[in-house]
C-alpha cells in the first residue's frame, strides 16, 4: 500500500555532484523541506564505483577550465578527496538522502504540487522537483538479443556485486568501459572488447591506465572485435559470446558499457519536451513543466564535468527556484 510523506519544498532526484550541489545551494537560500532520492547505496555512487583508488580528479577536465560559481567546489585532488568533500557537504548541511530509491513516476497535480512515486511504493508531494541523474542510469543496449535466462550474468552497470574470480567481458570503448576494467581487474579475469581500433572516446588518463593493465597482463584488450550474438551455455561459464570474426568465447559475466542515453521515457513521462535527443530547458535549466528543473549530465550536452554539475545546481536554485517558485532567504540574490 502506498502512502504520501510530508509535503516538501524541493525533491531532488539523484545524489551525485549535481544533486548535492543543488541541495547545498537550496540550504544556503533558506529552503528547509528538502529530500534527495538516490538509486545507489551511497551518494556520489558513480565516482565511488567507477573511479579507481587514487585516481586524479581535477577541476580542469578535458581542457574545460571552468570556475565554480556557487558554494560547492573542489580543489585538484583524487577520488578519495572528492568523496570526502561530498561527505563533508552532506554532513555540514544535514542533507537528507533516501538511498536505493528509484523514482518510477513524476506527475504534476492540479494544485501545482508534484506527486512522485518510487520503486518501494512510497509517494512524495513536493512544490518543486530537480532531476539530477546521470546518463549511466539509462545505458544504451546492444542491437542483438540477450537471452532472458542470462539475467544475473549480463549487466549494464556495476550496482550488482560479482563474485571474485569469475570471468568478465566488458563491452565498449569509452571512459565508462575503461573505468570498469580498472575497477574489476584486481578480483576478476577481465577482458575488454571494443569494435573500434583506438579508444578515441576515452580520456588520456583512462587510456594510460588501460595500457598499463594490458602491458602487465592484468587485463586482456581486444580491439576491432564485435559481438554477433550471445547465448546461454547452460553450464559455467554461462555466457557464450560469438564474435563476428568467427571466435566463440565463454565468460561468467558480460558488462555492457555502450554509452549513456538521455532517459527519454522517464523525462517524457514527467511531461518534459525534447528537442531531438535533448530535453528542452531555458537558461536556468527549467523545463516546460512549471517547477521541474534538470541539473548535471542531463543538461551538459555530452560535455559534463564535476564542476559543471556543481554550477548547474547553483543556477537552478538562484536563477530558477528562488526567482519564481520558492521563498528564499535573500530573494533575487545570487548568493555567495
Amino acid at each position: 500500500m502506498t502512502h504520501a510523506t510530508r509535503e516538501l519544498d524541493l525533491l531532488i532526484i539523484g545524489a551525485g555532484p549535481a544533486g548535492i550541489a543543488t541541495a547545498v545551494e537550496a540550504r544556503q537560500a533558506g529552503i528547509q523541506e528538502i529530500l534527495l532520492l538516490e538509486k545507489g547505496p551511497t551518494h556520489s555512487f558513480s565516482i565511488e564505483k567507477l573511479y579507481t583508488p587514487g585516481k586524479r580528479v581535477d577541476k580542469v577536465y578535458l581542457g574545460q577550465e571552468i570556475e565554480c560559481e556557487g558554494s560547492v567546489c573542489i580543489v585538484d585532488g583524487n577520488r578519495e578527496s572528492v568523496l570526502q568533500a561530498m561527505d563533508d557537504f552532506v554532513n555540514q548541511f544535514a542533507l537528507p538522502i533516501s538511498f536505493e530509491t528509484e523514482v518510477t513516476s513524476i506527475d504534476r497535480q492540479d494544485d501545482g504540487f508534484f506527486l512522485v512515486e518510487d520503486n518501494k511504493g512510497l509517494r512524495y508531494r513536493s512544490r518543486t522537483v530537480v532531476i539530477a541523474i546521470g546518463v549511466y542510469g539509462r545505458p544504451n543496449k546492444p542491437d542483438y538479443p540477450i537471452p532472458s535466462s542470462l539475467k544475473g550474468h549480463t549487466h549494464f552497470d556495476l550496482t550488482q556485486d560479482i563474485p571474485a574470480g569469475e570471468s568478465i567481458l566488458v563491452v565498449g570503448g569509452g571512459n565508462t568501459a575503461l573505468e570498469y576494467v580498472a575497477f574489476l581487474y584486481a578480483d576478476h579475469p577481465v577482458t575488454l572488447a571494443y569494435r573500434g581500433s583506438h579508444f578515441t572516446k576515452a580520456n588520456d588518463v583512462n587510456r594510460s591506465i588501460l595500457q598499463k593493465l594490458q602491458n602487465q597482463g592484468d587485463a586482456k584488450v581486444w580491439t576491432q572485435t564485435d559481438i554477433g550474438s550471445l547465448r546461454d551455455a547452460s553450464e559455467s561459464p554461462r555466457v557464450e559470446a560469438s564474435f563476428k570474426d568467427g571466435r566463440t568465447v565463454r565468460f561468467d559475466h558480460v558488462i555492457f558499457a555502450l554509452g549513456g542515453a538521455t532517459p527519454h521515457g522517464f523525462l517524457q513521462q514527467a511531461g518534459v519536451e525534447l528537442a531531438g535527443k535533448s530535453p528542452q530547458v531555458d537558461h536556468r535549466f527549467h523545463t516546460n513543466v512549471p517547477g521541474l528543473f534538470l541539473a548535471g549530465d542531463l543538461v551538459a550536452a555530452g560535455k559534463g564535468s564535476i564542476v559543471k554539475a556543481f554550477n548547474t545546481g547553483h543556477k537552478v536554485v538562484w536563477d530558477g527556484l528562488c526567482a519564481d517558485h520558492l521563498e528564499c532567504r535573500i530573494p533575487g540574490s545570487k548568493g555567495s
